[in-house]
């Protein structure tokens, strides 16, 4: 089994989560920031947000453009996001997947 873990972002706006292939993952790829290492790192190249916006449960659904324009400002692109939620966001859940 390998674990998958809910990594959170906490943002003016928009609370913002992604998924992480493991704990280890993210430290791994802390040590040594590299977009080109994101794949090693992230689950799927999704960001997601729940329908309040705000806090990491509930259902979600992916991110708008909006949102993540209202975040991160106009034309950044998914892995330049997701390397910033990774660099500032925090790891909030794991859960076992087969």
């Amino acid at each position: 089994m390998s674990e998958t873990v809910k990594y959170f972002y906490k943002g003016n706006d928009t609370d913002l989560i992604i998924y992480v292939k493991s704990e280890d993952a993210v430290k791994k790829y802390l040590a040594a920031p590299a977009i080109s290492k994101l794949a090693d790192t992230v689950e799927v190249f999704q960001i997601f947000a729940n329908s309040d916006g705000k806090g990491v449960e509930g259902q979600l659904g992916e991110a708008s453009h909006a949102q993540l324009e209202n975040e991160f400002g106009k034309g950044k692109k998914t892995e330049d996001i997701l390397d910033l939620i990774l660099r500032n966001g925090q790891s909030k859940s794991a859960r076992k997947t087969i």
